[in-house]
Order: C-alpha cells, then structure tokens, then sequence
C-alpha cells in the first residue's frame, strides 16, 4: 500500500471545526472497525491476556531490590518506545489491524509493554551491571524482537508493515536500549555521589 501525500501548496486552508468533525468522522469509522473486526476476537484476547499477564509476570520475577532503578530503566526505554510508536502509526508507516481498544494510543500498546518494554528490563535486570554484558544481551533481543516477534505479528495479522521494515526496527531497539542502560548509570552516579556527601 502507498500513501500519496499532497504537497503543501495544494492543502486548502481548514477550520479548527472542520478538523474536528474529520476527527470525529475517523473516530467512529475507527470504533464501528474495531466491533465488527476485533472485539472479543481470539487475537482481542490475546492483547488482553498480555495486557494483564505480562505485568503480573514481571512483579513475580523482577529482583525487588533493585525495583526501583529497573522500573526507572522500563519507564526511559517505554517513554521512547511509545513515542516512536506513536510517531509511526500515525505517519501511516506501519499499523495495528487489530486493537485492544479504539481510544488507546499507540494502537498496539499491550505489544509495547509486553513483547519489547518488560523483556528489556528483564534483560537490564540480568545483564545490566556491565556495559559489555548489556550490550551483547539487549542487542540479542533486540534482534529477537525485530525478527520473531515483529515477523509474527505480521503472519498472526496483528500488524502491518506499510512503508517499514524489520531490518530498520533492529538498530533502533538496540540504540534505546543503550541510552537507557547510560541514563541509568549517569543518575546512579549523581545520586551516589549526593548520597557520598
């Protein structure tokens, strides 16, 4: 599927109003979609087992000592992961045929949080002490998630490449992974040395 986009010089000027009804046009195009083709589907159920089983799983075996600075890493690598997903479903570059809800944005967080979030900071919490150990590991998952998971998502029609591809998801799990694991470190530092005094 191509998206064509109209140049600038061609847009016609529009009103906040017009906007809006637009807005609410796709809305309930958007809603009657999602109650003919996903709610309470086999693949509607397996977003909401995630959404609810993942987190679950993770309280059972996140080491609760270091808690707080795992949950602190998850919170950085989630913000930039939801963000960029964001960005992407709505450029059009990739989509989500099926969703847990019509109102939740990204479309297809219960993936975010329980295919890509929750197995970094797992990795984090087991490999995250040493740069090297992190950097070997998160780039493992990384290419784990950008060609298992991703590529099973598409075979189960649960999203949709439209102008991205796999092989562009892998570098950018892995860099969010780094740059989380480096502002972890950065705010240990600063709090041990505030501690130190």
């Amino acid at each position: 599927m191509v998206i064509d986009f109209l140049p600038i010089q061609f847009l016609q000027s529009i009103s906040l109003d017009e906007l809006l009804q637009e807005e609410k046009l796709f809305y309930q195009t958007l809603h009657s979609y999602w109650q003919e083709h996903n709610y309470l589907t086999i693949k509607w159920w397996v977003l909401v087992t995630l959404s609810i089983l993942s987190p679950f799983v993770w309280f059972i075996i996140v080491d609760k000592k270091r808690i707080t600075e795992i949950t602190a890493f998850g919170m950085f690598f989630g913000i930039i992961a939801i963000f960029l997903d964001s960005i992407g479903s709505n450029a059009m570059v990739w989509t989500y045929p099926v969703r847990l809800t019509p109102y939740l944005y990204p479309q297809m967080y219960p993936y975010d949080v329980g295919i890509i979030i929750i197995p970094f900071m797992l990795i984090y919490q087991l490999s995250g002490r040493t740069f090297k150990t992190f950097f070997f590991s998160t780039g493992l998952l990384a290419l784990l998630i950008a060609f298992v998971a991703e590529t099973t998502m598409e075979r189960l029609n649960m999203y949709m490449e439209i102008t991205w591809k796999n092989i562009y998801s892998f570098p950018i799990y892995w860099v969010i992974g780094l740059f989380c694991w480096s502002i972890i470190k950065i705010f240990k530092r600063i709090e041990s040395k505030h501690n130190n005094q």
